[in-house]
């Protein structure tokens, strides 16, 4: 069935309400994944590119737009109509938890990161659902969209995850400190060199 913005606007109270004790009834899914939790997929190489897919966990959550079955929340490339969708999540492509924000702090403005209320997320859903821009590699992409969702920041890392010279999408971050935290929390050695 499908649901005007009009209809979602009129309904989003409701629509949180519900979310909010669905999510107090259920606060791990079968899955492992939480409400909320960044989704990062196995990583893809394409034309030479290596790159990974980030989606947002959602669950059985009801929220405008979202149809039965369908559990997280993304941006995809390649998509008739909204670019923003939700969609099932899929096994097979080796999805893992990846909240690489969680309890950092940035130098530059003391601020630390953390998940966003389980409201502000569905918020940021609705309102990115609704108002979805044109997929950009450097300024609007999946990774944009997930860390968006999930922290109230746009950030996209996977594209210079080697080098200190681009965080794709917000300039407000010190960039060296970042990926050093992140290095130092993966589970892969670092070919980095200083």
């Amino acid at each position: 069935m499908f649901i005007s913005d009009l209809d979602c606007l009129e309904n989003e109270e409701a629509t949180l309400v519900d979310g909010i004790l669905l999510l107090m009834i259920t606060t791990l899914e079968m899955s492992g994944f939480q409400f909320g939790d960044i989704i990062s997929y196995k990583t893809r190489c394409k034309v030479g590119v290596r790159y990974k897919h980030f989606a947002v966990y959602v669950g059985d959550v009801n929220i405008c737009g979202k149809k039965a079955g369908q559990d997280i929340y993304e941006q995809a490339k390649k998509y008739h109509g909204k670019s923003c969708k939700f969609a099932k999540l899929t096994m097979n492509e080796e999805p893992e938890v990846n909240n690489y924000l969680d309890d950092y702090t940035d130098p530059l403005t003391g601020e630390t990161y953390s998940k966003g209320d389980d409201k502000d997320i569905i918020k940021r859903i609705i309102e990115t659902y609704q108002n979805c821009r044109i997929y950009g590699i450097l300024h609007n992409n999946c990774e944009h969209i997930a860390t968006y969702v999930r922290y109230g920041v746009r950030v996209a890392l996977q594209l210079n995850m080697t080098g200190e010279g681009l965080i794709f999408g917000n300039d407000k971050f010190d960039k060296k400190h970042l990926l050093e935290y992140l290095r130092s929390k993966s589970k892969c050695p670092s070919h980095h060199k200083n």
